[in-house]
């Protein structure tokens, strides 16, 4: 597990594509031109490892160097110290997660699906009034979407916690704990300085917060079918979730 830097940034924007790529609930407000979803996320990906209070984690596979997974995390103010070099530093420290990624035959009890948080990128509120929709999307869909979001987030005094604003897999890399490589060693953090822990989930990712002590407050509902001309079908769920730190063993 290492910080990715810019030259990462091609790589990051692929798993993110391919990891809500196939799920409907999520990406309604993507625009149908994969390109143009690309130039998007790179752009998004580019600003946020600009901002000093966020951090950015990848796994990488030992053999290839292949991006498995990766992982942004929103750091409250007066914990930046705690949780890592920023993006800035540059650093190359990496942190060795093999024992924790396992081959699927090893784990076969571990859920988790490649996309397992809503992509919240622009969860803060301020940031809603002012972001650019992807070339070619409908720029009210996506001002709905985000601003779902930065409701739940200012509601629960989301900036107040450490928080999980993104977290992608693979699809290549299904049920080997990246995931979990990519929590475990923040959310100890976390709990050494009694921090509580923030995410908005997706119904497929639910459980696999559950297993790390993350508890639902809230279950958010909301009905994409109207915004969509009627393209999605059904609705589409987020469960805030909360975990308070853990007792140190």
């Amino acid at each position: 597990m290492s910080c990715p830097t810019e030259d990462d940034i091609d790589a990051l924007a692929e798993v993110y594509y391919d990891s809500f790529a196939e799920d409907p609930n999520n990406t309604w407000w993507w625009p149908q031109d994969r390109d143009a979803m690309f130039e998007w996320l790179h752009g998004r990906i580019r600003g946020k490892m600009a901002n000093r209070n966020i951090r950015h984690y990848q796994v990488l596979d030992r053999q290839g160097g292949e991006v498995v997974a990766f992982a942004r995390w929103d750091i409250p103010k007066g914990y930046e110290a705690m949780f890592g070099e920023w993006i800035g530093s540059k650093g190359d420290d990496a942190l060795d997660v093999s024992r924790v990624v396992v081959d699927s035959e090893q784990q076969s009890d571990t859920t988790e699906p490649t996309a397992t948080t809503a992509p919240v990128e622009e969860a803060a509120p301020s940031a809603v009034k002012t972001i650019a929709a992807p070339r070619g999307a409908d720029p009210e869909l996506c001002q709905f979407f985000f601003a779902k979001l930065a409701a739940l987030s200012k509601k629960w005094n989301a900036d107040q916690m450490l928080g999980l604003s993104l977290l992608c897999t693979s699809p290549k890399y299904y049920r080997r704990g990246a995931a979990k490589a990519l929590l475990a060693p923040m959310l100890a953090i976390a709990d050494a300085a009694g921090l509580r822990s923030y995410l908005e989930a997706t119904p497929a990712g639910r459980p696999v917060y559950e297993k790390l002590g993350f508890r639902v407050v809230e279950v958010q509902k909301f009905d994409p079918d109207a915004f969509t001309g009627g393209k999605v079908k059904g609705l589409t769920t987020l469960s805030i979730m909360i975990r308070e730190p853990q007792p140190l063993s």
